[in-house]
């Protein structure tokens, strides 16, 4: 694709959104009066539909109305009306227009909906697109105009019999492109390496083959865009096992036969490309002695940018991606906190893993964790205070009132009036046995210093709460880079424990009174929570939603990494 169209391109999608963080600067300066304009607005909006009527949404004139009127929900209370939207009821959680349902992240069978609006639709285009290209105009050197991004996104989509679309709202894209599939796929290659059959694929596509393939076909890529960090460590690491077949692919312009795809896929990406002797050629001087760590700026000279999900609970893929692939120099972009719910938060620099609440993209209340379920402790954005954790309950544009997201957040501090927070764990994903209450938080940062007294390499860990034994224990399961023979299994165990007990003291006290026992310590085969990874997705899940399994939380998943455990 020609460099200038790319640059064209680029330039007026970031021109835009330098326009966006000049509005946000605005928005975020009256950030109390906008959020309370959108609940207002919301309510007035949908007095009528089903659930306004049964809360009295008209009645409700101030934000303490709204508290004291509707109560705060999980999915499970609006399961049933979701059900009846799904089947194309109408008015019944938002009056606004929809055809598009999102997934819930790693749904696997009966799907949990959120209704895509057309304006949930816009609040995504233009805080998790445009602002964040607005930030990299403004802080990276602009010569990441001139090249394309590898792009990890895949999303898949079923039509129910309502005409309701279900799936990830990227599988949709050509859909909202005049001229449908041929004009997306001509538009989205401008930007980004992928054709529109890996980033809308086929049901049984291998969506690692197609993305990596055209990314490394193209010499001139500038940055990686991505759902999470933890996806990228999953295609650079496939790029690194398969660089021989992917290499000989591209020299002959062929497709190798054991990849998976329908035939009619395989015959469409053949139709987009062609023997390339040169690149090949190029690619086996940079590979001739192996993978060598870091390749990727060898790959892609001028690689600038990482745009995605990462920061402080990726913190194990960014150091991963630091040290064995990219290096120095390169310039990560943390995109704010996004769910299929809809987006609270929005980056404003670079190397921040802070980001700040958007007003207008919901309305947001504020549980203390240490609160519990007293929602009558929820608060507003004026009333937060810098350094303690907060229960994120939202109030989207998609029909979802007072919905308790189990998201905990820190306040880091303010920009503007608007809080910057950063995402610490899922409240429902703290291990519980015996009131100790242990984050996901306490779990990595435990982890983390373990890896660095032992002088390991940490890709991945998970913790299994075992229940079976009397006391109950945690069982660690620590995934190095490469496998570990000579570490004393005995002081590993006594390490882990000292730690845990530094990252949550009550997991002390619990153990002094034996209520739980010492922690075993197992090591997992390296590239173990890749392979999970492809396992789900053979099962239907989303790669790019994936979330990495910090605490093990059902049958599947503990005989999947249990038998994975190194001898």
């Amino acid at each position: 694709m020609p460099n200038s169209q790319t640059y064209q391109t680029n330039q007026m999608s970031a021109s835009l959104g330098q326009k966006v963080l000049k509005e946000f600067e605005v928005e975020t300066q009256n950030a109390m009066e906008e959020t309370t304009n959108l609940l207002m607005e919301l309510l007035k909006d949908n007095k009528d539909t089903e659930y306004g009527k049964k809360y009295d949404f008209a009645g409700i004139k101030t934000i303490e109305d709204y508290q004291r009127k509707v109560p705060v929900i999980t999915y499970d209370n609006i399961a049933e009306p979701l059900e009846r939207m799904l089947e194309g009821k109408k008015n019944i959680l938002t009056a606004y227009e929809f055809h598009h349902m999102n997934e819930t992240s790693g749904t696997v069978g009966n799907p949990k909906v959120v209704p895509m609006t057309e304006k949930q639709s816009k609040v995504y285009e233009r805080y998790n697109y445009l602002l964040p290209l607005g930030v990299l105009m403004n802080e990276v050197d602009n010569d990441w105009l001139n090249g394309r991004a590898f792009c990890t996104s895949s999303g898949t989509c079923k039509t129910m019999d309502s005409d309701i679309t279900v799936g990830e709202a990227s599988a949709k894209m050509a859909d909202y492109v005049k001229g449908g599939a041929a004009a997306a796929d001509a538009m989205i290659r401008t930007m980004y390496t992928s054709p529109l059959e890996g980033l809308a694929p086929a049901p049984k596509t291998d969506t690692k083959y197609i993305h990596t393939r055209f990314a490394l076909m193209d010499g001139d890529v500038r940055g990686i865009v991505t759902g999470f960090y933890s996806v990228i460590v999953l295609y650079l690491q496939y790029l690194a096992d398969n660089y021989e077949l992917l290499i000989e692919d591209i020299e002959k312009g062929t497709i190798n036969e054991d990849i998976m795809m329908p035939d009619d896929v395989r015959a469409s990406l053949l139709s987009k490309i062609e023997p390339m002797p040169e690149r090949a050629k190029e690619l086996r001087e940079i590979f001739k002695n192996g993978a060598d760590f870091p390749f990727v700026k060898k790959i892609w000279r001028n690689f600038k940018y990482i745009l995605g999900v990462g920061g402080d609970g990726f913190q194990v893929y960014d150091k991963l991606i630091k040290e064995r692939f990219t290096g120095e120099g390169v310039a990560n972009l943390y995109a704010g906190i996004t769910a299929s719910e809809g987006l609270w938060t929005a980056p404003i620099t670079t190397e921040d893993t802070s980001s700040v609440i958007v007003p207008r993209a919901a309305f947001i209340e504020f549980l203390p964790v240490e609160a519990g379920d007293d929602f009558t402790k929820c608060v507003t954005m004026d009333k937060v205070e810098v350094g303690k954790i907060y229960e994120l309950v939202i109030t989207n544009l998609s029909g979802f009132y007072r919905y308790r997201m189990s998201d905990a957040v820190k306040v880091t501090g303010f920009y503007n009036n608007a809080p910057k927070v950063e995402f610490m764990y899922r409240v429902n994903r703290t291990i519980n046995l015996a009131e100790e209450k242990t984050t996901e938080k306490a779990l990595q940062i435990t982890v983390e210093k373990v890896a660095e007294e032992f002088g390991f390499n940490l890709a991945d860990f998970s913790v299994y709460p075992d229940t079976s034994v009397t006391p109950n224990k945690y069982i660690f399961l620590i995934e190095p880079t490469k496998e570990q023979y000579d570490i004393d299994m005995k002081k590993l165990q006594e390490s882990v424990f000292k730690h845990l007990c530094e990252a949550n003291p009550v997991y002390y006290d619990c153990y002094a009174d034996k209520w739980l026992d010492m922690p075993d310590v197992y090591f997992l085969q390296p590239e173990t929570s890749l392979l999970y990874r492809d396992m789900m997705v053979l099962k239907g899940a989303s790669l790019n939603q994936l979330k990495p399994v910090r605490v093990i939380m059902n049958e599947t998943q503990r005989k999947f990494f249990f038998a994975l455990r190194q001898d």
